[in-house]
């Protein structure tokens, strides 16, 4: 067993308290992995015993862990080398939190009368951010590209995706300028329907959606990067798998764990419609505005688009057009545009360059 401290992975830390990622490096030990900053100052120590993967280790994926006493802290290796000493050390490095009877029981105990009802209204929401995190990546994939030519079928009129390729790579550039600094174990894909609506959302798997009439209405591309920068946060804190646990419930659960098959079409177009008119809680729609306006200001962008693209809200509400219910202004767009005002910084780079931004314009021909 390598003891030696020398041998040394460099990795990625999160506590999972806060977004704010920390190079380290890990050596394996007798009483488990310590992890230390890049300047040796010893952070903590994990043992073996608590050692987990996220996700199962996969060609081209980086190698996730959890410490299952620790609560969200995440360590990332990109190069995987280190797997064998896990797999040779860590006891439960892919023993399932939960247990597929223990999963199969939980599910039967919680339908019985009453108790289904108060268990869904009131303690599925609150457990599934933590579920959300233990979802299988690949998935969570299907389920949000299913749930993509759902929302095509339904709200574009079943008209394909906008196939206009220069315009697509200038949305996913974009979307990779603004996760820079910001941990997520998605493939962030970025996809454009063809709807007149005025609307953008993200589905569980990394996916974020754009609608034509969005992009139409903004009147910069600074109001575009507002908008996909918030639905990224969603993406980054997980929130579009904590929306479908606790919208499709205890079935969303025991396909994932279980090694289910994918959902039926009618779940699906449940899920698809939830993601284009419902909102998240309060809470999360703060989280997600405070965490795009910080990769807004990482990327020298700002937030004064995302503030214009919540007036321009405004406006529209006042003609009467509809607006999703996320992006509505009652009752709260005044206070989200005075939050998102003092935490935004000024520009100092366009989101686009003229050229790129008349692209995106015309990317539904």
């Amino acid at each position: 067993m390598p003891s030696d401290p020398s041998a040394a992975y460099r990795g990625q830390y999160n506590d999972g308290q806060s977004a704010s990622i920390t190079a380290v490096s890990a050596t394996a030990h007798h009483d488990g992995l310590h992890i230390a900053t890049t300047d040796d100052d010893r952070i903590t120590v994990w043992p073996w015993d608590q050692i987990g993967v996220v996700e199962k280790a996969t060609s081209g994926r980086p190698i996730r862990l959890l410490n299952r006493a620790a609560g969200g802290a995440r360590l990332t290796f990109d190069d995987p080398a280190i797997l064998p000493i896990l797999e040779s050390m860590a006891p439960n490095l892919v023993r399932p939190p939960f247990g597929r009877k223990q999963i199969r029981t939980i599910a039967l105990s919680v339908g019985i009368g009453g108790a289904v009802v108060a268990f869904l209204v009131f303690g599925l929401p609150l457990i599934a951010k933590p579920l959300a995190q233990l979802v299988p990546i690949a998935w969570e994939e299907q389920v949000g590209d299913d749930t993509i030519d759902v929302v095509n079928r339904i709200f574009a009129g079943g008209r394909d995706a906008c196939s206009g390729e220069k315009g697509l790579m200038v949305l996913n550039d974009l979307a990779q300028r603004l996760l820079a600094g910001s941990e997520t174990p998605y493939r962030v894909q970025v996809s454009v329907a063809d709807s007149k609506v005025v609307n953008a959302f993200a589905v569980p798997g990394g996916r974020v959606v754009l609608f034509r009439g969005l992009i139409e209405k903004a009147n910069s591309a600074e109001e575009v990067a507002g908008v996909l920068a918030h639905e990224l946060a969603h993406v980054v804190h997980r929130h579009p798998t904590q929306g479908m646990i606790t919208s499709v419930g205890w079935s969303a659960i025991l396909s994932a764990f279980t090694g289910g098959a994918s959902f039926s079409s009618e779940v699906v177009a449940q899920i698809a419609a939830q993601f284009a008119t419902s909102a998240y809680s309060r809470d999360l729609e703060t989280e997600a505005d405070r965490e795009g306006v910080a990769m807004l200001n990482r990327a020298g962008i700002g937030g004064k688009g995302l503030i214009q693209f919540f007036e321009l809200i405004q406006e529209l509400e006042g003609k009467g057009i509809s607006i999703p219910e996320y992006l509505s202004s009652h009752p709260m767009t005044g206070d989200r545009i005075t939050a998102i005002g003092k935490l935004s910084e000024p520009a100092t780079t366009p989101a686009m360059s003229e050229t790129e931004w008349r692209t995106v314009r015309n990317i539904c021909g």
